[in-house]
């Protein structure tokens, strides 16, 4: 088992942007992360981890990636409706971070070896998402709401 510094955000001291639905998505993705980090935990801390512990985090993996291609989604028609001008580069860092992210999932489902997961899960993930939702999504929230946005509103669905 390796030692790993466990970076855990916390969805109180995220920061907020303009919009709320972005808010909102960004503090449920915290709290899944929070409780997928317990299971790792409780997994890496584990003499014999059992059948049970590892559909739960199989489970939790699922889900994080359903809830961050959707999240992902969202603000990319955002980005379409109000003709963001960094689109590219903004939708660029969210395809990075889902292959990113599909790609330890994959990895989990093929060898249930927990230390890439804690790694991603406790590392890479929070620095990226803090770094993501201090740049990119502040600045395309800003630029939503001076152009127009209702900042409580959500993005209008794509058909």
């Amino acid at each position: 088992m390796t030692t790993l510094t466990r970076i855990i955000l916390d969805a109180e001291t995220m920061p907020r942007v303009d919009i709320e639905f972005m808010n909102n998505t960004h503090v449920e993705e915290v709290e899944m992360v929070k409780e997928l980090g317990k299971l790792i935990a409780a997994y890496q801390d584990s003499d014999m981890p059992t059948d049970s512990e590892t559909k739960q985090i199989s489970q939790s993996l699922e889900n994080w990636l359903q809830h961050t291609q959707a999240h992902f989604q969202r603000e990319n028609e955002l980005m379409l409706e109000t003709q963001f001008p960094m689109l590219p580069v903004h939708s660029g860092e969210h395809e990075t971070a889902l292959e990113n992210m599909a790609g330890m999932v994959k990895a989990w489902q093929s060898s249930n070896d927990i230390e890439p997961v804690a790694e991603y899960v406790f590392s890479l993930w929070p620095t990226w998402f803090d770094d993501h939702v201090n740049s990119m999504d502040m600045i395309t929230a800003r630029f939503a709401v001076i152009n127009g946005f209702d900042s409580q509103s959500p993005p209008q669905e794509q058909d």
